[in-house]
């Protein structure tokens, strides 16, 4: 069990598997999860229950929080959405009931033997160096698994580099980073062991360098945060040693700086005083919060925030960000409230509390405060981003341990009777069999893209075909594999596959406007296919409907403009160019003037 847990607390944010599934950073991630918590389940029945006070409140929370789930799923605007999870992180419900049950497990685990929460933290700590080191050589441009442009922002000498790591983007890297600096701080304030505090401090340093490579302020918070819960706690002595060390460091954060290594820090400092309100979180914010104002008991169901939030967002948003596809409402806590009504906001501040609760009242007051600073740290941090899997373990994991090693154990006997070896062998069956069908899935997309790639259209569209009825619930590719196709048409090696991979792409972007988990695209996707073969008809009502699921987005408008104006129906061209205008806030010139223009022979033929 020690070794089942440990490797699958490892092996989350460090396994990528580029070429091998097409969402390489986040499938292998789903898979871990789901195959270790299968294999955990049923080998916890063969070990004595541990119980406390803490423990007893802990698996009452996760028990109602996959409760909530399974209630928001039922009630769910997209029930297929909520079960299986979307595209962008694949957090349906059956990843997150997988995430209770490891933690559950792992918290049981640590209780049993104080030595054992110190072992979570060696492993996060000592797994958390490579990944923190491989941001630091994305950030110097040493990048063999990722295309270095792909997080790379602006043009020179302005850019900004933004290293993801192994986490896919960078806010939930450097988030996660948060944990391996904590972990490694508490190896370095609880360990006996000089090779364990070298370890630890080590971990402490490359993660926290990482950490401000990534320019994410949100976490740099959190660290700042999590750092004065720390020295409050502990009130250590002022040593000359100490502050020689801080001194240290400062000076050679500065001398970095201005360098020339640092001159991608520099023009990200440079973003920060230039979008100091944080890209219009705030806006968002609030319409989020206004979205759930109707759905408020269960909210919108797990993973349809993205499919549901353009019908509320505001004009203020929509200016402030006017070509900006906002996936989540980037705070925990108001995704909670979004997905799960007001219980799953609930019972997430319970969990919290519960940690905070158990770090005040820790018997080792060392290892609490290390595992409490964590805890708000992380909390900070996510109050601007929300979970993907392996920030959400982490976050899940640091409550669990603290409860582990604040309360008195008591062994209890082992699990009896059937129910429970039935019960845990059909969930673990039921979570292997998802992760089988997300992997071959992914694996077989990876194969269609590759496909296209090399020009093998016509295998591609026959592997695709033989794909989708064996795709999990929720996993909508019909857009990707539309724009797919698109993309191959300029390259095809014929006439013949042109037209073949045109239609491909037609027929999936006709599908992909009634199930995609995000139909404004969708629609404005199928609205182009129309639109280059001069069916202005189709490419009107298409252009309506992305207009009806995201009416504050500019782009549609834009484009019916021009449709309206080339059929000649310049009031109507001119009423959605202006809107188109309005709504765009002077981001893109070209769309102002295409109201210009409309206008001029909205007059003209008043003449």
């Amino acid at each position: 069990m020690a070794i089942l847990l440990s490797a699958i607390v490892a092996l989350l944010p460090l396994i990528l598997t580029p070429q091998l599934m097409l969402y390489y950073d986040i499938t292998p991630k789903i898979v871990v999860l789901l195959m270790g918590t299968a294999v955990a389940l049923p080998l916890s029945l063969l070990h004595k229950r541990t119980s406390s006070a803490g423990l007893r409140l802990l698996g009452i929370l996760l028990i109602l929080q996959a409760a909530s789930l399974a209630i928001s799923t039922g009630f769910s605007t997209d029930v297929a959405l909520s079960l299986g999870g979307s595209t962008w992180r694949r957090f349906g419900l059956v990843t997150q009931i997988a995430l209770l049950i490891f933690v559950w497990l792992a918290a049981q685990y640590a209780a049993g033997d104080p030595m054992d929460v110190r072992r979570f933290l060696r492993v996060i700590a000592i797994s958390g160096i490579p990944a923190a080191a491989y941001g630091i050589l994305q950030y110097f441009g040493w990048d063999p698994l990722i295309d270095p442009s792909a997080y790379h922002v602006g043009e020179a000498p302005f850019t900004i580099v933004r290293p993801p790591g192994t986490l896919g983007y960078v806010s939930y890297f450097a988030t996660y980073l948060l944990s391996v600096i904590f972990s490694g701080a508490a190896l370095a304030i609880v360990e006996e062991r000089r090779a364990w505090k070298i370890a630890g401090a080590a971990a402490g340093v490359v993660g926290a360098a990482a950490l401000i490579l990534t320019g994410t302020r949100a976490a740099m918070l959190g660290l700042v945060c999590g750092a004065i819960v720390l020295l409050i706690r502990l009130k250590p002595g002022i040593r000359a040693r100490a502050i020689g060390a801080v001194a240290l460091g400062l000076a050679a954060a500065g001398v970095f700086y201005f360098s020339s290594a640092g001159q991608m820090l520099r023009s990200r400092t440079r973003w920060f005083v230039e979008d100091s309100a944080g890209g219009g979180r705030l806006l968002l914010w609030r319409d989020s919060l206004r979205m759930v104002a109707g759905r408020w008991p269960f909210g919108f169901g797990p993973e349809t925030f993205s499919k549901e939030f353009p019908r509320y967002q505001s004009v203020d948003l929509a200016r402030a960000q006017a070509d900006f596809y906002q996936e989540s409402p980037h705070n925990i806590f108001i995704d909670a409230l979004t997905t799960q009504g007001v219980a799953g906001l609930a019972i997430l501040l319970g969990i919290v509390i519960l940690g905070l609760y158990a770090a005040w009242r820790s018997t080792d007051g060392k290892l609490g405060a290390a595992l409490g600073a964590m805890l708000v740290a992380v909390a900070v941090s996510q109050q601007f981003t929300s979970f993907i899997l392996p920030t959400a373990v982490f976050f899940y994991l640091t409550v669990g341990l603290l409860v582990a090693q604040a309360f008195t154990p008591l062994n209890l006997s082992g699990y009896d009777g059937r129910i429970a070896v039935v019960a845990s062998v059909t969930v673990s069956l039921l979570l292997i069999s998802f992760a089988i069908v997300l992997l071959a899935s992914d694996v077989s997309l990876a194969r269609v893209e590759r496909l296209t790639r090399t020009g093998h259209t016509g295998d591609a569209a026959a592997l695709y075909q033989r794909f989708e009825p064996w795709r999990p619930p929720g996993m909508r590719t019909d857009l990707w594999y539309s724009r797919l196709m698109a993309g191959a048409v300029p390259n095809a090696k014929s006439n013949a596959e042109a037209v073949a991979a045109g239609q491909q792409g037609l027929v999936a972007a006709v599908r992909a406007a009634r199930n995609a988990e995000e139909p404004q695209n969708a629609w404005f996707n199928l609205a182009v296919f129309y639109g280059q073969r001069n069916d202005h008809t189709h490419t009107e009502q298409a252009l309506r409907a992305a207009i009806s699921s995201a009416p504050n987005w500019f782009k549609p408008h834009w484009i019916l403009a021009q449709v309206l104006g080339v059929e000649g129906r310049f009031g109507e061209a001119l009423l959605e160019a202006e809107r188109a205008a309005d709504l765009n806030g002077g981001k893109n010139p070209e769309v102002m003037r295409t109201a210009t223009e409309i206008r001029a022979l909205s007059q003209s033929s008043h003449k």
